[in-house]
């Protein structure tokens, strides 16, 4: 038996208006939540953060 990974990788973009980082949206791939961020960036005059957290296989959205 091989082994299966029981987490799966989560990005989420965080944005800074002046008052605190806030979660904004959740991607499961690096290269959508690349893109999302380069939309926000060309909107928006927030600053912008991309975390990578596991999440359980099950509680992904």
């Amino acid at each position: 038996m091989s082994y299966q990974r029981k987490t799966t990788d989560a990005y989420i973009l965080l944005t800074n208006y002046g008052y605190g980082w806030e979660e904004e949206l959740e991607e499961t791939s690096y290269k959508e939540i690349k893109q999302r961020a380069m939309e926000y960036l060309a909107n928006t005059y927030a600053q912008i953060k991309i975390l990578k957290r596991r999440v359980k296989k099950g509680d992904i959205a």
